[in-house]
């Protein structure tokens, strides 16, 4: 028997494309072409934002600054124009005045409401707890933080007893909402009460 020799079929050499320059790209039109189109496009905007009145126009066409004024004459005509344009200002504004005449009428009873009414007192509470035990037991897991809270034992409608552990009182909510920061730090939370 016969044995064909056969040739080591020999792969492809893959082509590696060099990393680095591109060709350089076709244009169809020259960067300056596209800039002059760039600056035409704005100057046609702003000649039709002109013409249909975005810009504001002078209010008197006529008049010429000053500035331009005193280049163009002389010393004595500038002294001359400039006490002519030392106008003094107007006061259009009256109400300086008219505010220190007017008399403010006072509804004395409102007056009288806002006097009696009572100073709000602002307390933080912490739970409410059906057992004593319950609420000492936080009580003193709070005073291990530094604040001092105290319980109060309520009866509700159905005559069921609460024991609420509270902070405060404070006079103002700024006070309480210190408090309440310290507390939630500390991994406490707490409710806001007003009474």
């Amino acid at each position: 028997m016969v044995t064909k020799r056969t040739k080591k079929k020999t792969s492809k050499k893959t082509v590696r494309k060099v990393a680095g320059r591109k060709a350089p790209s076709q244009r169809k039109f020259p960067a300056w072409i596209i800039l002059l189109f760039g600056i035409l496009m704005g100057l046609l905007v702003a000649v039709y934002g002109y013409i249909n009145g975005w810009v504001p126009k002078p209010d008197n066409p006529n008049e010429t600054p000053v500035a331009q004024t005193a280049q163009t004459s002389s010393n004595s005509e500038v002294e001359d124009q400039s006490a002519e344009l030392q106008i003094k200002p107007s006061n259009d504004f009256d109400f300086y005045e008219s505010l220190q005449d007017m008399e403010v009428a006072v509804d004395k009873e409102a007056l009288k409401q806002t006097q009696d009414r009572k100073p709000v007192i602002y307390n933080l509470q912490l739970g409410a707890f059906r057992k004593l035990s319950d609420a000492e037991s936080l009580k003193a897991q709070v005073a291990f933080v530094g604040i001092t809270a105290h319980i109060q034992t309520i009866t509700d409608a159905k005559g069921v007893q609460w024991h609420r552990v509270r902070i405060g009182p404070y006079e103002n909510s700024r006070k309480a909402d210190v408090a309440k920061r310290k507390l939630e730090d500390s991994g406490f939370s707490a409710i806001l009460v007003h009474e």
